[in-house]
């Protein structure tokens, strides 16, 4: 074991159980973080399709844009534009959910007021303070002490113009610059902000530097410190970045360490920002803290898929339109993105043709950026008794755990074709997955 994580051994002694949740709370990133490793300018229009349909898809919390200088950040050149017209949307007026930008400094948060003033503002604002002076340096300029002294007039200006403010902590989990970085940080950072009225906070692996027991330990040990705080704070959320294979495997750690938001993006988006921007080099921050250009957020479409496979509720989002929604972002962007589950598809639930049809060419998958079609649902065909029982013509089968439900499959599925009862639409759209009565 890591010699500093040493001090929380207690946390080992559990029941993997009861740390199970029934439920996390999703927040989407695309928008701000998701888009912001982008080296091409994604219109406006763009941005309110995906905002609208994520609305649509059941996310109650989304992140629209960052209020950062144009300058170091022109993904977000259009903030108070991106900011106005998702409080435009008819989505966005029957469903409410709380919408959040960032902002690094009091200028960001100065045109974040004017747009409270014009009707327009956010219900969140977040900063982002580095546990780690060297990342510090290179991601806001500024050294954990030297950005303390601006953070009480930021808490000012948050009240003032009636939203809340999240304090992100970047680098949790380790740095980019520095290696390990101790819980204690983070600690330290929290106790500032609560002493300042502070209630949200963000603990962040931004370059992705954790691995699975330290996302599970340092959760552990922040819901150990402050879960006395649970009525009037919110710290509990995992945010990891992909750079080494681990996002998933480190959000779900989390969670079993009593994360109970998970914050991700669409397309394994986002990261640091571009550092060629519309052809142009040295835009944003670029390779100015990591090694690896690949360090986008831990995918909504993968993590989405894993959480409903263990059980765990996502709080009524639509995760076959969620799975839509990224293979058109892979459209949008014109390229193949890192998401497995917008390939593969979920997990099946029962029996299909494809994967016993011997020699049948109807199921070789396309080549190419075309492949992002492979996992329409259409694909999935129930198989039916006869055809299955055709498969083993002349063997000896033995007993097997799936005769009854391929029969009550093949009965609802003919039920749906004939018009009947069951024909009513599946609200999640898995019918091919989960038959009614099966």
């Amino acid at each position: 074991m890591p010699q500093y994580v040493e001090h929380l051994q207690k946390f080992f002694d559990v029941n993997l159980k009861t740390l199970i949740p029934k439920k996390v709370d999703m927040l989407e990133l695309l928008l701000r973080d998701g888009l912001q490793h982008e080296s091409v300018f994604v219109p406006l229009q763009a941005k309110l399709w995906f905002a609208d349909q994520i609305i649509k898809a059941g996310y109650k919390r989304l992140e629209v844009t960052n209020f950062s200088h144009p300058l170091q950040l022109p993904q977000s050149a259009d903030a108070e534009e991106i900011l106005k017209q998702v409080k435009l949307l008819k989505s966005y007026q029957e469903f409410k959910p709380e919408i959040k930008v960032y902002g690094m400094t009091k200028q960001a948060f100065e045109r974040i007021g004017d747009m409270c003033q014009k009707g327009y503002g956010p219900d969140v604002v977040a900063f982002t303070i580095s546990t780690e002076d060297l990342h510090g340096r290179r991601n806001s300029g500024r050294t954990r002490n030297e950005y303390k002294k601006a953070i009480p007039e930021l808490v000012k200006m948050a009240k003032e113009y009636g939203f809340k403010i999240d304090m992100a902590i970047a680098c949790v989990y380790g740095s980019c610059c520095a290696g390990p970085v101790p819980i204690e940080s983070t600690f330290d950072l929290i106790d500032f902000g609560l002493d300042l009225g502070i209630r949200e906070f963000t603990p962040c692996d931004t370059t992705g530097e954790s691995n699975p027991i330290t996302s599970y330990l340092h959760m552990a040990a922040l819901v150990d410190r402050y879960s006395k705080y649970d009525n009037e704070m919110k710290y509990r959320i995992a945010h990891f970045h992909e750079s080494r294979g681990t996002s998933i495997v480190n959000t779900v750690m989390a969670i079993l360490g009593g994360a109970r938001i998970v914050e991700a993006s669409l397309g394994n988006g986002g990261g640091q920002p571009a550092y060629v921007f519309n052809g142009i080099p040295g835009c944003g921050s670029g390779p100015n803290y990591t090694q690896s250009i690949e360090v986008g957020n831990c995918s909504t479409e993968d993590i989405l898929v894993c959480l409903d496979e263990m059980g765990i509720d996502t709080d009524g989002v639509n995760i076959d339109k969620m799975l839509q929604l990224g293979r058109v972002l892979e459209w949008t962007l014109g390229r193949t993105l890192p998401v497995w589950t917008t390939k593969a598809g979920r997990p099946i639930k029962q029996p299909v043709e494809w994967n016993i049809s011997e020699g049948n060419l109807a199921y070789v998958p396309p080549y190419g950026p075309s492949q992002m079609y492979w996992a329409d649902p259409s694909r999935y065909k129930p198989a039916s008794k006869a055809f299955i029982d055709k498969q083993f013509e002349g063997r000896d089968r033995g007993p097997n755990f799936w005769d009854e439900k391929v029969a009550k499959i093949e009965e609802s599925y003919l039920e749906c074709s004939n018009g009947g009862e069951k024909a009513v639409a599946d609200p999640k759209g898995r019918w091919f997955t989960h038959p009614k009565n099966v």
